[in-house]
């Protein structure tokens, strides 16, 4: 039996008699040798600690700055500064804040940001802080060397045990300190004299231990909630709230991993990151809080669904974000520019504050309390849009995670902006490319489809990029809507349209066309029949060539039997055309027809003056 085990018992056995819980000794802290005792020393700490007064969240901001520390709390009753050059990003512990400067480890009043007090840091990085509201825990490590040290309310130091195991972020209540460790280890440490009195054994990644809303989770991708079925934590049966899985720019993590120390300096991973809080629901069973967490990639922020994963919505902010955290029911955010931002559930921003100088990094603790629910926003197509046109072009990731969920949308407006993301010079061209994907596909918004055919090129007017002509034919082909026909038939032959959407129109056309659009179907095929010179435009003269034998009656397909004979046809149109007039023709009605088309020109003059492209 390892001496833990002795020592658990021994504790347990006290507990029972009475006698206080620092019978143990602190040589058991961190100790490799402990066997497991199937949650039982952890199951009676977490009885013994049920009944005392939840460790209270602070609500306040602290950004790290060019000239020290800045404070400012969420309800805007409190503005302070630090001066100094801290090393490291603040931990907001309790009613403390606590960052390392210089040689040392300060603890200031999260309410004014006067100095609580300070200890030595040893020459190592703060890695972790907590408080319990009396006394605070931290974890110090430099390499594979981790120092615990329990610190009484005026800096004097209450316990301290060297480690050989990588310690993580720890948490605090009723004088006891959380301290994960080895990656599946959390082990509780007296912090008046350093004794090791339980300790909890997960089978998933533990680094951080975080008070929130009183309560104290463990983990780092999911949390653990410690709680009275803390004890079945080794057999995956404890409280635990996780993530969907998630396909986001840039790959953002929850928590991150707590056996890194962190730096007062702003990195690209401090703007790739997730905010979610771990809340209890009316049926008492633990979600995020109010169904919604964010990610955030540098200055967008998504809103997710807590359940699915799914966009919910998505704001581009005007500068990057730095930090953050999420309440019981929305989110604070700081950015570089110095604003801190109230969103609620809903993504709608509700308040903000302003630090009053430019943000290198930033902490925030949100407290209990839920962020108030504002205006009702746009449609998420709406945002959507609204947020793409605030991309810079080395934002593509976001783009294409924007564009691909605009993609899934049955929203009618989302065509329009579809429409208008194909034909925007901002948008990368493999987005471009893939935003005309999508807008082929879809089912809704045909009036803005019609309206986008109807507009061409013109630089007198100011329209200095054709529609998407392409992907609209072949939309409004597969739903047969016949109002097309003119429009696309007009597309043919303005020579702003690339070929590929020439062909697409074309082969649109075979479906759609009618009696009206002869002429232009006739034009075109005459054009461009023994002058073309791509596949694309070979492949349209082709399809043109069987929408005037659908439509064109006897003069359509004398049109056509002139150019298979016409040894000046290009040749792969030639051969390609007797196969179409071996076909039965129809007619307008959809018969086999003889009769002559109204307005048809004769085969004489349908064949005349054949022109360049």
């Amino acid at each position: 039996m390892s001496s833990l085990r002795s020592v658990t018992l021994l504790g347990l056995a006290c507990a029972a008699a009475g006698c206080g819980a620092n019978a143990a000794n602190s040589g058991s802290a961190f100790n490799t040798s402990w066997q497991n005792d199937s949650g039982r020393s952890i199951s009676a700490l977490e009885a013994r600690l049920r009944p005392l007064p939840p460790a209270p969240n602070a609500a306040l901001a602290v950004a790290v700055a060019d000239d020290g520390l800045h404070g400012l709390s969420l309800d805007g009753k409190a503005h302070w500064f630090h001066p100094g050059q801290p090393k490291s990003l603040p931990f907001i512990a309790g009613r403390l804040v606590i960052d390392a400067e210089g040689d040392e480890i300060v603890a200031l009043d999260g309410t004014t940001g006067a100095k609580v007090w300070s200890t030595a840091s040893r020459g190592l990085a703060l890695r972790g802080a907590a408080s319990d509201g009396t006394r605070s825990a931290l974890v110090l490590a430099n390499g594979e060397h981790s120092l615990f040290l329990g610190i009484s309310g005026s800096g004097a130091t209450l316990c301290s045990i060297d480690s050989k195991a990588t310690l993580g972020v720890p948490a605090a209540r009723g004088g006891v300190a959380f301290v994960p460790w080895s990656n599946q280890y959390v082990s509780a440490i007296e912090l008046s004299g350093g004794e090791e009195t339980a300790r909890l054994l997960t089978r998933e990644q533990v680094s951080r231990a975080m008070n929130y809303g009183g309560a104290i989770y463990f983990g780092e991708k999911g949390l653990i909630r410690f709680d009275e079925k803390i004890r079945y934590a080794s057999t995956n049966q404890a409280t635990h709230i996780g993530l969907p899985p998630l396909a986001l720019p840039g790959k953002p993590d929850f928590l991150g991993s707590g056996f890194v120390s962190s730096s007062a300096e702003t990195n690209a991973r401090a703007k790739i990151r997730i905010y979610a809080a771990p809340t209890t629901d009316a049926a008492g069973a633990l979600t995020l809080g109010g169904g919604t967490f964010a990610a955030t990639y540098f200055h967008v922020v998504f809103g997710l669904a807590a359940a699915s994963g799914k966009l919910a919505w998505v704001r581009a902010l005007p500068a990057d974000i730095v930090g953050g955290a999420a309440a019981s029911s929305g989110f604070a955010l700081c950015d570089t520019a110095g604003k801190l931002r109230l969103l609620d559930s809903a993504g709608t921003e509700v308040g903000s504050q302003d630090f009053g100088v430019k943000v290198r990094s930033c902490v925030i603790d949100t407290g209990t309390e839920p962020v108030t629910n504002g205006a009702r926003p746009s449609p998420l197509s709406a945002q959507i849009g609204e947020a793409l046109d605030r991309l810079e072009p080395d934002m593509a990731e976001a783009e294409r995670y924007l564009i691909a969920e605009l993609g899934k949308l049955q929203d009618p407006a989302v065509t329009k902006t579809l429409i208008d993301l194909s034909s925007s010079p901002r948008i990368p061209p493999e987005l471009r490319s893939e935003t005309r994907r999508l807008l082929a596909l879809r089912k809704t918004g045909t009036e803005y489809m019609l309206a986008a055919l109807a507009r061409h090129y013109d630089f007198v007017s100011g329209v200095l990029l054709p529609p998407p002509v392409g992907p609209l034919a072949d939309a409004l082909a597969d739903s047969g809507e016949e109002r097309a026909g003119p429009l696309l038939a007009k597309h043919l032959n303005d020579p702003a349209n690339s070929a590929d959407d020439v062909a697409h129109a074309a082969r649109a056309l075979v479906k759609l066309a009618t009696l009206r659009e002869y002429e232009d179907l006739r034009t075109f095929f005459s054009l461009y029949r023994a002058t073309a010179d791509d596949e694309a435009l070979v492949s349209a003269v082709v399809a043109s060539a069987e929408a005037l034998l659908r439509v064109g009656g006897e003069p359509g397909r004398a049109v056509v039997e002139h150019a298979a004979d016409d040894p000046l046809t290009q040749a792969d149109i030639r051969r390609a055309l007797p196969a179409l007039l071996s076909k039965p023709s129809a007619g307008t009605d959809g018969k086999a027809s003889t009769g002559r088309a109204d307005g048809a020109a004769s085969s004489k003059t349908a064949t005349e003056n054949p022109g360049q492209r």
